[in-house]
């Protein structure tokens, strides 16, 4: 029993678990709850590996106080977002969201979102 949680409805508590083999279900599908499965790597190439190594990618958080590394691994990682020394919901509706790979098609939020609805049309005319 977590004492702050709400009397009524549903609570899950969060939960961590390490050591969680690659191959594993909770490695190679999205879980929307609060659980994080943890798993130790061995240098950034390996790290990158594991992080691409799902067929989704919705959110990455990347944790360094190196500059040049954060920049590398936000465009190493296959994800729609990608949180550099944070993890949250991704701001207001100015920037876009949404995943890749099969975490989705197309974004939500921001310019690109409007995209979705529009229909492009090229017309070349001829003069003369």
């Amino acid at each position: 029993m977590v004492e702050e949680a709400p009397e009524s409805g549903f609570y899950q508590a969060p939960t961590l678990l390490r050591d969680v083999p690659v191959t594993h279900r909770l490695a190679q599908e999205e879980v929307f709850g609060p659980v994080l499965a943890a798993m130790s790597f061995r240098d950034e190439d390996h790290a990158v590996e594991l992080a691409n190594s799902t067929h989704f990618g919705l959110v990455a958080g990347v944790w360094t106080q190196d500059g040049s590394r954060q920049l590398r691994m936000a465009r190493r990682v296959h994800s729609g977002q990608v949180f550099i020394n944070n993890y949250g919901a991704g701001g207001g509706v100015e920037l876009p969201f949404g995943g890749v790979k099969s975490s989705g098609y197309g974004r939500e939020k921001g310019f690109e979102a409007l995209y979705g609805f529009t229909t492009l049309k090229t017309v070349a005319i001829k003069h003369g």
